[in-house]
């Protein structure tokens, strides 16, 4: 098993019981069988796209630490940061991603004094 299947599994079972969610609840919530569940978070099933989608959905699976787990950074930060931002119209992104880039910048210009 490669290391991100290892990582979906750790991730899914650990977002699960945060959630107080049974396996065979995520099951059913998800529409596919208990021993699914079990495979992934045991790390011996790769879960199908349609099967991948629904758990990423219903758990909000960081997606960042799933796919990326060699990045070492504090991810959860970034994903909280989007799930703010994905609740906003294109009209509020437009403006956050305007104060967000001339706020970094200022910040990065103080670092350097």
């Amino acid at each position: 098993m490669n290391q991100n299947g290892e990582v979906l599994g750790d991730v899914v079972k650990a977002i699960r019981k945060s959630k107080h969610l049974s396996q065979e609840a995520l099951a059913e919530r998800i529409g596919v069988c208990k021993r699914t569940i079990i495979d992934i978070e045991s790390n011996t099933g790769n879960p199908k796209f349609e099967v991948l989608y629904h758990l990423v959905r219903e758990l909000n699976l960081p997606l960042y630490q799933v796919f990326y787990p060699e990045k070492e950074e504090n991810l959860e930060l970034k994903n909280v940061l989007l799930q703010e931002v994905s609740s906003c119209s294109e009209y509020e992104m437009r403006v956050i991603l305007s104060v967000v880039k001339s706020l970094r910048n200022t910040l990065r210009s103080n670092e350097i004094k």
